[in-house]
């Protein structure tokens, strides 16, 4: 991020006061006892003590190191100290870099190094991770078990006043690394503006009220968003880490009223073998993300759970782009939505032309509340931002009414005896085979078709079926040369987002 009053890739404006910590610090003031809950371990915390530890937090990074530091946070969603981490943070003037639990010891040490990290606040969980990390760093742990490192309570027992750091909206306030579904990741940093409107755009998409009680599936690299829009709200935030029976239990033991998760939770939960027996009556609505949500996932969720889904598309750097509310899904099942109230957005073919309304091209678009650049990559920069618009490698259409639907990604486009097949038109059909319990379709070089459509296919527990059963079954619902010429019984590797990891099954499958 260069130093000057910028927000969003170079766009200049003078700098205000927005500051991601009067989230918290106004929700403990509205309603001080509304709680935080760990559907794990059942600990609950009011809005006022997380808003004090969070203060805690803050001065004891403070005591180590100055505004401007970069600190890691390597934790599970269900623990409170989630939220107080990044709201102490962000408070402290520093930059939080969440890190995804699937990374390895080497990927998150050099992530660390990349950023010049000054700590790390690793939850008990990832110990063995962290113990071969070896880099002078301040490393603090929560939990309460005998360890080698500062406890993450020593940070709690600082004063509780607020800090006194100027924070503006150019202040950075997360750097993230992109999914990697296509190879190395990418940094980008946000900015307290950035997340701020981010924040809002999840309270105002999702009709988020203080009468809410959400249940958030989503690991903490995009989880922690949506809690921050259910406390903008003045909601009450209940995260668990993902089981697919724990969490029926959990809907019907604390009577969320709204959870948020990947399609491919909610296709979990609906397989576990007695899911009839778990109440879900308190569910208004279920929130998608990730990746686009199955139609046969999406007819299950409305037979199974409840009437009303939220779907919604965006890309870490940027914030989501576009949200399907319940009336709007029941409509066009197959859109991910309008846009957002801060998004503006186009399709356009490869000489960058605009395409008609209904064809496919690349999504592009303009928004306020993403990423100010790709952090120490200006040549991606530019790659992605031309002439004010930013390029998704999304493959998308837009209808007659504005509404959006996402096709798949560039990459994820097969080209096969000179026809293109998008992946996903492949995935929706084997999703409505009854034995298939998830799937993804990827390219693999051949030297007749150029490439050859081929699906990795996880069966359901007990479940046998051959190879050919569902060659056959594509054939008959769609084009020959869309069908799969070869299938393999395995896994899909996905990120914590939900997004299959398709880069891994080419280098498996090839």
């Amino acid at each position: 991020m260069q130093e000057g009053n910028r927000y969003c890739w170079n766009v200049p404006r003078p700098p205000g006061f927005l500051n991601v910590g009067l989230i918290l610090k106004n929700a403990a003031i509205s309603y001080p006892e509304k709680e935080i809950i760990n559907a794990n371990t059942g600990e609950v915390r009011t809005y006022r003590q997380v808003d004090v530890r969070a203060n805690s937090v803050a001065q004891g990074l403070l005591a180590r190191g100055t505004p401007g530091d970069f600190v890691g946070v390597l934790t599970r969603l269900s623990l409170i100290e989630s939220l107080e981490s990044y709201f102490g943070i962000v408070r402290a003037g520093m930059t939080s870099i969440p890190l995804s639990y699937r990374l390895s010891p080497g990927e998150v040490e050099n992530v660390l190094r990349y950023a010049n990290a000054k700590a790390l606040i690793f939850d008990e969980a990832f110990q063995a991770t962290v113990d071969q990390i070896h880099l002078d760093i301040d490393k603090y742990r929560i939990g309460s078990g005998e360890n080698n490192y500062p406890r993450y309570d020593e940070l709690c027992a600082y004063p509780s006043e607020e800090p006194d750091v100027e924070i503006r909206d150019d202040t950075p306030a997360t750097l993230g690394f992109t999914s990697g579904t296509t190879g190395v990741p990418k940094s980008y940093l946000r900015t307290h503006y950035a997340n701020f409107l981010n924040h809002i755009c999840y309270t105002i998409s999702f009709d988020m009220t203080s009468h809410d009680i959400s249940l958030n599936a989503v690991p903490p690299l995009t989880g922690l968003g949506w809690d921050a829009g259910i406390m903008l709200a003045k909601g009450t935030v209940i995260n668990i880490d993902f089981d697919p029976a724990a969490t029926l239990k959990a809907i019907q033991d604390y009577r969320p009223t709204i959870m948020y998760g990947v399609p491919a939770m909610f296709a979990f939960m609906m397989a576990v073998p007695d899911f009839d027996r778990y109440d879900l009556s308190s569910l208004r609505a279920v929130a998608s993300v990730g990746s686009v949500l199955p139609q046969p996932t999406l007819e299950k969720i409305w037979e199974k759970i409840t009437p009303n889904v939220y779907d919604h598309i965006g890309l870490q750097e940027t914030g989501f782009l576009a949200v399907s509310k319940p009336d709007m899904k029941r409509k066009k099942p197959t859109a991910v939505g309008p846009p957002t109230c801060f998004h503006e957005l186009k399709i356009v073919d490869e000489k960058g032309a605009e395409t008609p309304r209904g064809e496919v091209g690349e999504l592009i678009f303009k928004y306020p509340d993403g990423a100010g650049e790709y952090w120490r990559n200006p040549q991606k920069t530019a790659d992605s931002l031309r002439n004010g618009w930013f390029h998704s490698g999304d493959l998308a259409k837009i209808d007659d009414d504005g509404h959006l639907y996402v096709v798949g990604r560039v990459k994820d486009m097969i080209l096969t005896g000179g026809y293109n097949v998008f992946a996903i038109d492949v995935e929706n059909i084997l999703m409505t085979h009854p034995k298939v319990a998830d799937c993804a379709v990827i390219g693999l070089p051949d030297d007749t078709w150029g490439e050859k459509v081929a699906a990795v296919v996880r069966l359901d527990s007990g479940i046998t079926a051959s190879e050919e059963e569902f060659i056959t079954f594509c054939k008959e619902r769609m084009a020959g040369y869309k069908a799969p010429k070869v299938i393999f019984f395995d896994d899909i590797p996905r990120t914590p987002t939900g997004k299959a990891i398709k880069f891994e099954l080419v280098n498996k499958y090839s």
